[in-house]
C-alpha cells in the first residue's frame, strides 16, 4: 500500500487494490483499535474527558504513525471508531445522513464530512455546547490536517 501515489496506508487503497472484504477487515481492525484505546480510558478512569483524549491519540497515532514514518491514512475509520465509542447514539445519525450524501455524490469525503457536522449537531442539541459537542469537529480537524498534507506532498512529488 506505501507505494500508492499520495503515500497513504489507507483504506482506500485497500480497497482499490484488494477489494470489499478486505476493505471491511482493514477498517474493522482501524475502528477495532480505537475503540479499545477508548474502552480501556473508560474502565480506568470513568472519565468521558480521558475516554475522547485517549480517542483524539489513537486517531492521532493512527494518521501519524511512528512505525510508519508518520505516514497513515486520513482516520476516518479512526475517527468513527472514537465517536462510536463515546457517542454511539449520534453516531447512527451520522451514519444515515453521511451515507445517503455518499450515496447521492459518489463522494466518500463528502458524506464522511456531512456525517461528522451531522454527528455534531445532534450531540450539541441533546447535550448542549460540551466537550463532546465539539468533539466530532476536533477529530475531523485531524482529518482535514491530514488531507492537507497529503496534497501538499503529492504536489511537491509531482
Amino acid at each position: 500500500m506505501r507505494s500508492e501515489p499520495d503515500g497513504r496506508i489507507s483504506g482506500a487503497a485497500v480497497f482499490r487494490r484488494m477489494g470489499l472484504l478486505p476493505f471491511l477487515c482493514v477498517g474493522l481492525m482501524d475502528i477495532s483499535l480505537v475503540v479499545t484505546a477508548v474502552m480501556i480510558a473508560k474502565v480506568l478512569t470513568h472519565s468521558p474527558n480521558i475516554m475522547m483524549l485517549a480517542g483524539f491519540a489513537a486517531v492521532m497515532g493512527h494518521n501519524w504513525s511512528i512505525f510508519l514514518g508518520l505516514r497513515g491514512g486520513l482516520g476516518a475509520s479512526a475517527i468513527f471508531g472514537a465517536l462510536v465509542a463515546v457517542i454511539p447514539l449520534q453516531v447512527c445519525y451520522g451514519l444515515i445522513g453521511g451515507g445517503i450524501i455518499w450515496l447521492l455524490t459518489s463522494r466518500p469525503s463528502v458524506g464522511t464530512a456531512v456525517g461528522i457536522l451531522i454527528i455534531s449537531g445532534i450531540t450539541f442539541f441533546q447535550m448542549g455546547m460540551g466537550a463532546q459537542a465539539m468533539y466530532p469537529l476536533i477529530l475531523f480537524s485531524l482529518m482535514l490536517l491530514k488531507r492537507l498534507q497529503v496534497a501538499r506532498v503529492t504536489r511537491i512529488a509531482h
